[in-house]
């Protein structure tokens, strides 16, 4: 097999449509965080309780973020793939819910899922109060 890096390229930030400049961030592992809306959301009322981050935020940094797990894909199957996700980030910066949006193939949902349930943050603040908030993580795994 040839070698695999995974790719983590992507976190952002719901926000509210009207961010005129959005706030990034890149730390080693090559994630990135934005207040930009993403153009898939959910209406899952499991996330109700989290509140998309807005300018008047401090949104979450995510403080542990491993990369995930290769999984075994079939041959035939196009080696690289997408995971989009919407994650609800608790007060206390850790991940509760999680919701796949989006895949490039299924192969690779159940280890994006697991992955992002082991990640940490410092939590996002309004008015310096920790508040529990919904992110969109996007996996890329490339071979």
């Amino acid at each position: 097999m040839g070698n695999f890096k995974p790719s983590v390229l992507t976190i952002l930030v719901l926000g509210f449509v009207g961010v005129a400049a959005a706030q990034s961030t890149k730390s080693a592992d090559s994630s990135s965080m934005s207040t930009t809306t993403p153009a898939a959301t959910t209406d899952d009322a499991a996330f109700a309780s989290y509140q998309r981050v807005t300018k008047d935020m401090k949104p979450p940094k995510a403080t542990h973020a491993p990369d995930p797990k290769y999984p075994d894909v079939p041959a035939d199957t196009d080696p690289n793939g997408v995971v989009v996700m919407l994650v609800g980030i608790n007060p206390k910066g850790r991940v509760e819910l999680v919701h796949v949006l989006r895949s490039s193939n299924a192969v690779f949902e159940a280890s994006a899922v697991t992955t992002v349930r082991t990640w940490k943050f410092s939590p996002a603040k309004k008015d310096g109060q920790p508040v529990p908030v919904q992110v969109t993580v996007e996996m890329r795994f490339l071979r």
